[in-house]
């Protein structure tokens, strides 16, 4: 069964214009407490909307074609986030325990498919030892095949620089750790809808 996409965007449209328009309301007279108040009832509504879709975008979304990288020096972490997929229907997911791992994955898996990435999208933490998350990420930025791969960063940690240098680089979202299957869930969603 096919979602509506289009309504998604237009819901997550709707949700984005909403915050910034409540973010603009610093100080408020009356009427425009009850505008600020206003938005905010429909910020909340049309999340619950947006997070209500999306569970239910999940039910009906085959999974089973995508093909996911996850990339953790955690063993018990990679062990968790692939149980948490293979529940909801992913069929081809592949672990790398580091980023040097992940690379010879990457290239060994272009060989063998020919699609543009060899991965719909990678999983992948942050802070791991060798070749951490962010270098990974530079590294598939810089090999024109793989420039345009999706990566979702997992992280246990708040370290600014590293975050801003990451969304330079153009990862497409954030998770914190422990991960959430519902979270989880809803980013990859944001990528493959």
């Amino acid at each position: 069964m096919n979602f509506p996409k289009k309504e998604i965007l237009e819901l997550q449209t709707a949700v984005e214009n909403c915050r910034k328009e409540a973010g603009r309301i610093h100080v408020a007279e009356s009427k425009e407490q009850r505008n600020r108040c206003k938005c905010i009832e429909r910020l909340e509504v049309l999340a619950s909307l947006k997070n209500k879709l999306l569970g239910e975008v999940s039910q009906f979304t085959d999974y089973s074609s995508y093909h996911v990288l996850i990339v953790d020096d955690d063993k018990l972490m990679r062990e968790i986030t692939s149980r948490m997929l293979k529940k909801n229907g992913f069929c081809h997911i592949d672990e790398a325990d580091d980023g040097h791992n992940a690379i010879v994955k990457i290239k060994a898996k272009k060989i063998l498919y020919s699609k543009q990435t060899p991965y719909d999208f990678v999983l992948c933490d942050l802070n791991m030892p060798t070749i951490s998350g962010l270098d990974l990420l530079k590294l598939v930025r810089k090999e024109s095949p793989f420039s345009k791969m999706p990566f979702i960063m997992i992280t246990g940690t708040r370290d600014k620089e590293s975050l801003l240098e990451v969304i330079k680089l153009g990862v497409r979202d954030f998770l914190t750790k422990p991960v959430n299957e519902e979270d989880l869930l809803e980013k990859i969603n944001s990528i493959i809808l």
